[in-house]
């Protein structure tokens, strides 16, 4: 019980809580919600298995960068040995795999896809985490193949809401927080080999790319919902205030040159709740039952 228990620390419990949110916004907004719960509970099983495959998978390939970053997870501080994690990535996967096929055979497929997004996020031969490019491409998918999990699962189809939802928070993702989590890693990822915007050209570029990407997923979520799925607003404008609160984290550590690495990692933290209350607004109105687009 202790492995395991260190396992899913490893993982880190607020991104799996932040996955599993977007599985549940995925299934209340399909055209059709299930009328019985075996299936989604099995569907969100296999997600949570998937999601914590990822993260072990990370955990046990980002050893020197974890350390150099002070991290104090349990396979940097030295209390889960990374070959038991690696063990542990073996089981999950088969138990995500089965899960999902219990749940049928589009759950299955969802999970498969996420599955295949985490190897190549962490692992050879893509190993997307080294480069800001493929890591975007990489975590925008993560994140929409959990939403369409979700939609999978209740056995309904993508409505407009749904796909619009699932773009807008996967592109906030890849295009911000794929950034902002680079700002408080420099060392750690130049330590590891990893080629990101902000180990190559500096932390300015890669401060001036989140500012890029918070600005362009702000304001064009709700200019999307306003004119495509009004519904998504619900997401849409937590987003767009997210976005002002990243942009000025952001800027704001540019003025502190010899931050610490928490004071660093400020974006990110912005980034997190942003995400969290923007997915709680929208499974909230969906679950009151307002019309979907």
């Amino acid at each position: 019980m202790e492995t395991l228990r260190l396992c899913v620390q490893e993982a880190r419990p607020t991104v799996q809580v932040a996955f599993l949110l977007r599985f549940a916004v995925g299934m209340a907004s399909a055209a059709q919600l299930p009328h019985a719960l075996a299936r989604p509970a099995l569907g969100m099983a296999s997600l949570w298995c998937a999601v914590v495959y990822a993260y072990l998978l990370n955990g046990v390939t980002d050893v020197r960068e974890d350390r150099a970053n002070g991290s104090r997870r349990p396979i940097a501080r030295g209390d889960l040995p990374a070959r038991t994690a690696a063990n542990g990535t073996v089981l999950l996967a088969c138990a995500a795999l089965l899960l999902g096929g219990l749940a049928g055979p589009r759950v299955v497929l969802w999970t498969a896809g996420f599955l295949a997004l985490s190897w190549a996020y962490s692992a050879e031969p893509v190993k997307a985490k080294c480069s800001s490019g493929r890591c975007a491409m990489v975590v925008f998918g993560l994140g929409a193949t959990a939403y369409g999990t979700g939609v999978a699962a209740s056995g309904g189809e993508w409505t407009a809401t749904g796909v619009l939802v699932a773009g807008v928070m996967s592109a906030w993702m890849a295009l911000v927080g794929a950034v902002v989590k680079d700002l408080g890693d420099v060392r750690g990822d130049a330590a590891g080999g990893r080629r990101t915007v902000a180990v190559v050209r500096g932390p300015a570029v890669a401060r001036a790319l989140a500012v890029a990407g918070a600005v362009t997923v702000g304001a064009g979520a709700p200019a999307l919902a306003l004119l495509w799925a009004t519904p998504a607003l619900a997401a849409a404008v937590p987003v767009a205030l997210g976005a002002v609160w990243v942009v000025a984290r952001v800027l704001h550590g540019a003025r502190r040159e010899h931050a610490d690495r928490a004071e660093r990692r400020g974006a990110y933290r912005a980034f997190m709740v942003t995400q969290y209350v923007a997915n709680l607004a929208m499974l909230a109105v969906l679950a009151l039952g307002q019309p979907l687009g």
